[in-house]
């Protein structure tokens, strides 16, 4: 209002006015205060929040550095493998080499064993004349045992089939080793 409204009022319109004017001001105060508190309760709810996330931050970049050190770790674990499945071939052949032999070592040995037991069995024990050098035998599954056959010069004393089915059916018990070793 202007000066001139104003002065034309009495004294009951200005204090009306007056009145109105301090009810104005206390309604606007109090939303004041009531909006600072709310401000203040988002502001705390905000800061609890902010706390919260950066724990969560905190816990995501952790996971983050395992997830990489994981796939790290699986990058060499895929490396090794390759490595490994490269050297897989030149390992399986090198293992059916040394089968071959030892299947031969084997042999030599059931044989070698059917013949103690043999002699153990007869009472008879070979001497310098009864001996015999075995011939070289060639094996059908591989040279490498002819080759090892021959070259150990081994006394060997004919083993039938029959015997030596018997002494591979009792192999594995430790008393038939004895008995065929002590008698």
């Amino acid at each position: 209002m202007e000066e001139k409204e104003l002065r034309r009022l009495n004294r009951r319109e200005l204090l009306k006015m007056l009145v109105v004017q301090c009810e104005e001001t206390e309604r606007l105060q109090q939303e004041a205060d009531e909006t600072r508190k709310r401000l203040e309760a988002l502001e705390e709810s905000y800061e609890r929040l902010k706390t919260k996330l950066n724990i969560k931050d905190e816990r995501l970049n952790q996971k983050d550095a395992r997830i990489a050190e994981l796939t790290e770790t699986i990058e060499e674990m895929k490396a090794s493998k390759e490595i490994e499945l490269e050297e897989a071939g030149s390992i399986a052949e090198a293992a059916l080499r040394l089968n071959g032999i030892f299947e031969a070592a084997q042999e030599a040995a059931d044989q070698y064993l059917m013949n103690v037991r043999r002699m153990a069995d007869t009472g008879r024990w070979p001497t310098g004349e009864q001996e015999r050098t075995a011939e070289p035998v060639v094996s059908k599954k591989t040279t490498t045992r002819g080759e090892i056959r021959s070259s150990t010069g081994a006394t060997v004393i004919p083993v039938s089939p029959e015997d030596r089915k018997k002494y591979r059916d009792m192999k594995g018990t430790s008393h038939t080793w004895r008995k065929l070793l002590h008698g």
